[in-house]
């Protein structure tokens, strides 16, 4: 509740559109930064204070995920971020392997839904860049798999706002739990579709 009271205290000023994109490009490198739920819950705002402006938060969403995705391509190709402590672990190294073979099976399909699937951002844009996914590509990509986190994030906070009867931070905590479920079960259905046919589970005779 003290981290809702938070965004709740910030949602009126214009700040809150550059530091929400800030925010955006750290967690690009950074993935326990929260920044998909503060979206959210300033998406649930936008509608029940009617601050911050709902377009302005996509916008605003939208540049700090392309800014962190560019940001992060340019360092592994740079400074070979691949061999960072972050990745070194065996749960962040089946995570790019993972990755690395949806990006073979599905390009375009896994750069627009990884940010559904957790460590799946990071491991995406690192994977992009050691294949490597052409730098034009990869802004594109990137662009279009921005608009579609950014317009989810907003839109799903701005849907929950709408809830009657809700108080201000329950209406927030709904928006965030209901964003975590369906991005979940979104992360889920895009990781099986992009799993080598091989590698499926075999269904019912």
């Amino acid at each position: 509740m003290e981290a809702v009271q938070e965004v709740l205290s910030a949602a009126d000023s214009v700040w809150v559109y550059p530091l929400g994109m800030i925010l955006v490009a750290v967690s690009a490198l950074f993935p326990p930064v929260p920044s998909t739920s503060v979206f959210v819950a300033l998406g649930a705002l936008s509608v029940t204070h009617n601050v911050p402006n709902g377009f302005l938060l996509v916008v605003s969403m939208l540049a700090g995920a392309v800014l962190g995705d560019a940001a992060t391509y340019g360092l592994v190709r740079q400074r070979d971020v691949a061999n960072w402590r972050m990745l070194s672990g065996v749960r962040a190294q089946k995570a790019l392997d993972a990755s690395r073979s949806r990006l073979d099976h599905g390009a375009v399909s896994w750069v627009l839904t990884s940010r559904f699937i957790p460590l799946g951002r990071l491991t995406m844009n690192v994977a992009c860049a050691i294949t490597p996914i052409p730098w034009g590509s990869f802004v594109l990509y990137s662009l279009g798999a921005g608009i579609l986190w950014s317009t989810y994030s907003v839109g799903i906070g701005a849907l929950s706002g709408l809830l009657p009867g809700l108080s201000t931070e329950l209406t927030v905590l709904v928006a965030i739990a209901f964003s975590l479920i369906l991005g979940r079960a979104i992360g889920a259905a895009a990781a099986w579709y992009l799993q080598p046919e091989a590698d499926r589970p075999a269904g019912p005779a």
